[in-house]
């Protein structure tokens, strides 16, 4: 009750990066897509209305797992350092899943359609 907390995550992918190899695409759709990157925020409860003023409020949080995603991106620890490798059928996961995905992130707060967003 009345907690404070500093969040502040960070991914560093720059050792990945190389060059475009005609053999090795998929690492460079995996250096585009995991670049780095880094965020930072302070998440409390009880708010003091007369101290701060919250802009968002955490309402849901959710994850999920695509059925059949096992090893569709792998990463691998290679001498040249770390490579990508993306299955062909990456793309057609997503939007087989990312449906059922958001209606599942939405079910808790009531929301059956999109115009409710």
């Amino acid at each position: 009750k009345g907690a404070r907390v500093l969040v502040v995550c960070s991914e560093i992918t720059a050792v990945t990066f190389r060059g475009p190899s005609d053999t090795h695409l998929d690492s460079l759709v995996g250096q585009a897509l995991f670049g780095d990157g880094a965020a930072a925020i302070i998440v409390g409860a009880d708010p003091l209305p007369k101290i701060e003023r919250p802009l968002f409020e955490l309402v849901s949080a959710a994850q999920t797992i695509f059925p059949d995603s096992d090893g569709a991106i792998d990463g691998h620890l290679r001498e040249v350092g770390l490579t990508f490798h993306l299955l062909k059928d990456v793309p057609g996961l997503i939007s087989k899943n990312i449906e059922k995905s958001l209606n599942e992130a939405f079910k808790p707060l009531d929301i059956t359609d999109w115009n409710s967003l």
